[in-house]
């Protein structure tokens, strides 16, 4: 295993002189023979070593003797840990798995960024692999389950997937590494379990290669739909956008069904979102729907469809203190998940494209709709109620709730309305701005992570 993961090492990383190489380190019995073959190659190929440590609090004492254990593996070697401590009861009312899986790479990815590591080894190997594609498979997910773990993935390494966990066992028993025993992995509580302990072991009982070949067919399906794999490539990427959160469907709506659910399995995966049978039909029936709005509930997101548009929006804890501001004062202030800018002015040179102006004095509020809400709208003076206003410019109705409307702190009346990007923001007649008004009030909004 020493001279492979070497070949391995030197074949995937450009220059490995002065790298730092991080082993995502639980204290199992893979990663401290992941962690183990690295070190003994430290020196040979001159490359630096850390180790990641995840505690999810989840075992109680075992996870903190989990913890102990790696920071003593750390002082062993003298090498540097890094370790993440999940508040105890996070995971309550939750996928544990997911959620945990979740925070594990989020952290890996943090400390990437902040330039602490330069590759990640992962201790993932063949029986992985099978269990993954298995669990895969029974969940619905297409040919594409041959690479759910790949050898190389960016700055992901898993230099031992080529291995079998029997492998891994002789490695530590010929080089007497001791690993801490997570007593969960026996119980067929999580369905990975199942499928490690009682369904493998079954088909073993048929065929004592089943492992290899249920990766031998994987492969050679993948391999097989490579033409297939190629053309829904190029219909997802033609309608993708925004980073894989949004997806025109209404090129796609009328295609084949296979090529719709390709694509859908496409737009879960890179999104880390949980690929099943039933998923996708239900995701199938949004699009062919003729209802112009639709959410569903996927894990920690939605999947929203309007109208011809699917977007997958992350699930957001309302504050409702930010659902009504009120303000007598130039500043800016948090409305939802935007920043509201509000500032009295010259009446010169103003930019309609460049903000939201009103004749108005504080103090105004700024709030969410009510429902029956209606505007006096410039320059006709004309009742309009929001809800129309928000039909007619075919606003979703999961974005509604987070249109700000301008209102008087005196009676309450609707000022202003912002809307875009939807349409033109709507002013109310009473303060709609003339060339007699010296002094002015422009009104700003801008996405908070700007």
């Amino acid at each position: 295993m020493i001279k492979e993961t070497s070949q391995f090492l030197l074949s995937n990383i450009d220059d490995i002189k002065n790298k730092t190489l991080a082993v995502a380190y639980s204290g199992g019995i893979d990663s401290q023979v992941m962690l183990n073959i690295a070190y003994r190659l430290k020196d040979e190929l001159s490359f630096n070593l850390i180790i990641i440590h995840v505690n999810y609090n989840l075992r109680g004492e075992d996870s903190i003797n989990d913890e102990l254990f790696a920071r003593d593996m750390a002082k062993k070697y003298n090498i540097d840990i890094y370790v993440k401590e999940i508040p105890p009861n996070s995971y309550i009312g939750k996928n544990i798995q997911l959620e945990a899986r979740n925070d594990r790479y989020a952290f890996f990815e943090e400390l990437y960024n902040k330039k602490i590591y330069d590759y990640l080894l992962m201790a993932h190997n063949k029986d992985d692999l099978v269990e993954t594609i298995i669990y895969r498979m029974i969940k619905g997910a297409g040919t594409d389950v041959y690479k759910s773990l790949r050898e190389k993935k960016g700055y992901i390494l898993r230099p031992i997937l080529n291995f079998y966990r029997k492998d891994i066992e002789i490695y530590a028993k010929v080089n007497s590494l001791t690993h801490r025993e997570d007593y969960s992995n026996k119980k067929n509580y999580y369905a990975r379990n199942k499928i490690r302990n009682l369904i493998i072991p079954m088909l073993e009982e048929i065929n004592t290669n089943a492992k290899t070949n249920i990766i031998r067919f994987a492969k050679r399906s993948y391999e097989e739909t490579s033409i297939l794999r190629k053309k829904i490539n190029k219909l997802y990427k033609k309608n993708i956008s925004e980073k894989n959160k949004k997806i025109k469907i209404k090129k796609i709506k009328n295609i084949k069904s296979l090529f719709i659910k390709k694509i859908i399995i496409k737009l879960l995966a890179k999104n880390s979102i949980e690929i099943t049978e039933k998923r996708i039909i239900e995701i199938i029936n949004i699009i062919k729907s003729d209802k112009p709005n639709i959410k569903l509930r996927l894990d920690n997101c939605y999947i929203v469809k309007e109208y011809n548009i699917i977007k997958i929006k992350p699930i957001q804890i309302k504050n409702e203190e930010y659902n009504y501001i009120k303000i007598d004062k130039d500043g800016v202030y948090n409305f939802i998940d935007k920043k509201a800018e509000v500032k009295k002015i010259l009446n010169k040179d103003i930019d309609y494209k460049k903000g939201l102006y009103i004749k108005a004095k504080y103090p105004i509020t700024i709030r969410t709709k009510k429902d029956w809400d209606f505007i006096y709208a410039y320059p006709n003076n004309q009742k309009k109620y929001l809800r129309k206003i928000f039909i007619d410019l075919k606003i979703p109705s999961y974005e509604r709730n987070t249109i700000p409307v301008i209102t008087s702190e005196e009676n309450n009346n609707i000022l202003a309305l912002y809307l875009e990007p939807y349409g033109l923001n709507r002013i109310s007649n009473e303060v709609a701005v003339s060339k007699e008004d010296e002094y002015i009030l422009k009104i700003s909004f801008y996405n908070d992570n700007v």
